[in-house]
């Protein structure tokens, strides 16, 4: 699993690709509190190339989304396989935050 991050003015692109499981699910974490530690207002994650997420990544992106909406942050999920799209649909994230199909 690899995730890239890029930051434009107020905006951040996480880009992941892979498997996100229990194992590599900390460095999802990790990049996420990066992103809580600025001032940053927009996150936008791509999970086109993900082509599996564990419980644990999800939890911990709802932890983050908590944390980051309290803070007046907004967070979409720009483009995603189809896969990840019916999980986050039938889990009804996509009714916590904008969630598009890839």
């Amino acid at each position: 699993m690899e995730i890239d991050m890029k930051v434009t003015d107020n905006r951040v692109l996480l880009t992941v690709r892979g498997s996100l499981n229990s194992d590599n699910a900390p460095k999802l974490q990790e990049k996420l509190n990066e992103v809580l530690k600025t001032d940053i207002k927009y996150l936008d994650i791509d999970f086109f190339e993900c082509d599996n997420i564990c419980s644990t990544a999800i939890g911990k992106l709802l932890l983050f989304y908590k944390d980051f909406i309290s803070k007046g942050g907004e967070m979409e999920v720009i483009r995603c396989s189809t896969t990840i799209y019916e999980l986050f649909n039938m889990l009804k994230l996509n009714q916590l935050f904008t969630v598009n199909l890839g």
